[in-house]
């Protein structure tokens, strides 16, 4: 039997054996969870009806202390072994509870498509954030409850900007008496390897947090923002199994059944965070600034909560996580460009070569200013908005900046694998935001510019057509100040 046969049996299996109960909540039959601990070494043996309704969330009601997030590498033997035992605890929890580490792993996978019951998409597309965000919120409640410390218990994150390897505690002991460990990992990561140099790294954040528009940054309700390809879905690529295989890190329809999963998103809701604290009232008011759209504040969303109950909130709940939520993250820095400038251009397919790529196209005073304002030290990004990813593209891929026998790489991202999702025949969009600082006159020439080469780097990354709704560079000069 094939795993998607898997998937479809276990799936029918479970909704014959789901009882539905008062208020939206649900009793899981055995069906549900692999009869022994659950590590994350097997398929998803079906998909859980999703929380609905519920009690709403009010701002204002978590009345804990505020807790600072940390990195996983400086918290003490003590936090270490009560975070060790959190997930034990959620491991343990029988099959009828509805905080069992299965099901609430399997909530991501409601909302990425995966199951045939599940609900809105969250990924390509602006509830990305948010989404998250509460999802985290409450499987933190969860695992410090079930330690006794819902007071003071957050989940740590994992900075690969600044460690390239899986920390250690989820990858050793590589057995199953280790609660943070998953089998279902590429073997290097899992090894101690680092992740690719252009995968989250600290240069890829610095150009994230350049980027001052949210539709650019964080994605529009019609398409990815850039932070979701990388860093987002790279590292996910990076560690979870390789093609064909795709399980855990390497599928969204599995993902969270790897404990490394919610490392990955607090450091992926701290570099939102981040953003957001660079707004100031020198810069347009609009700079690091959320939506305001109410199809963005209203989004709303059911889980269970630490007590079992069916909760519900909101994407306007979440923004202000240090009050409603109440953690935070350390104290960020980062130096404000001097000049900020958008220069307009159109990508155009193709040039007249054999492979019949595409390049950008200046008006001739736009050209000139480019040429002007790079002439000193300047980071110049090119924002593809809204590139379509072809149905069942999945992988990892970079653009390279082709002139003559130059080859200059402007960046990666990362479509993360599917393989269960409903809607796998529908394109996405995903807006790309890539450092071209090194290949500005190349990509400015009057004749014959440099052509973007779109290249599939993992195995099973299908090669597409390069095409954006627009496209512009970014110019932004040394900094001064720092905040």
């Amino acid at each position: 039997m094939t795993k998607n046969n898997v998937r479809a049996d276990g799936r029918r299996r479970f909704l014959r054996d789901t009882i539905t109960v008062a208020g939206g909540s649900a009793i899981l039959g055995s069906s549900m969870l692999w009869p022994r601990p659950g590590f994350a070494q097997d398929p998803p043996g079906g998909c859980p009806n999703p929380p609905s309704g519920g009690t709403p969330f009010q701002p204002g009601q978590d009345q804990r202390p505020i807790v600072v997030r940390k990195f996983i590498s400086s918290l003490t033997s003590a936090e270490l072994t009560t975070l060790q035992n959190a997930f034990s605890a959620l491991r343990g929890l029988g099959s009828n509870d509805p905080r069992t580490w299965v099901l609430q792993a399997d909530i991501h996978a409601l909302y990425c498509q995966q199951c045939a019951n599940d609900t809105t998409q969250i990924h390509f597309m602006w509830n990305f954030f948010p989404w998250h965000r509460c999802y985290l919120y409450y499987y933190e409640r969860i695992l410090g409850s079930l330690v006794g410390d819902l007071d003071h218990f957050r989940l740590p994150y994992w900075d690969w900007e600044s460690f390239r390897s899986l920390p250690s505690p989820y990858r050793t002991p590589a057995a199953t008496t280790n609660t943070l460990w998953d089998t279902n990992r590429n073997g290097g990561m899992q090894a101690g390897g680092k992740l690719p140099v252009n995968d989250g790294s600290q240069s890829r954040l610095n150009l994230l947090y350049g980027t001052q528009d949210f539709a650019t940054f964080g994605g529009t309700l019609g398409a990815a923002g850039s932070c979701e390809g990388n860093p987002h879905g790279v590292i996910h690529n990076d560690v979870g199994q390789p093609y064909p295989i795709l399980q855990d890190m390497g599928d969204l329809g599995f993902a969270a059944r790897d404990p490394i999963f919610f490392a990955h998103h607090a450091n992926i809701d701290k570099v939102w965070s981040h953003w957001n604290g660079l707004a100031k009232s020198t810069l347009p008011p609009t700079a690091y600034k959320n939506p305001t759209d109410p199809a963005f504040l209203n989004a709303r969303w059911s889980f269970y909560d630490e007590n079992s109950k069916v909760v519900s909130i909101s994407a306007a709940d979440v923004l202000d996580h240090e009050s409603n939520l109440r953690y935070t993250y350390r104290a960020f820095i980062f130096r404000f460009p001097q000049i900020y400038e958008i220069i307009p251009c159109r990508l155009i397919c193709c040039d007249p070569g054999p492979l019949h790529e595409p390049f950008l196209q200046f008006e001739e005073a736009e050209r000139t200013k480019v040429a002007e304002l790079t002439r000193e030290h300047a980071t110049v990004a090119l924002v593809l908005k809204e590139v379509e990813i072809p149905p069942g593209v999945t992988g990892t891929f970079e653009i390279h900046a082709i002139r003559g026998e130059q080859k200059l790489l402007l960046g990666r991202f990362g479509i993360v694998g599917e393989k269960g999702n409903r809607e796998k025949d529908k394109a996405r969009r995903m807006t790309l935001l890539l450092d071209a600082s090194s290949a500005v006159p190349s990509l400015i020439a009057r004749k014959q510019p440099a052509t973007l080469r779109l290249r599939g780097v993992t195995r099973g990354a299908k090669q597409f057509k390069l095409v954006a709704e627009s496209a512009e560079l970014r110019i932004t000069r040394p900094a001064q100040k720092e905040r």
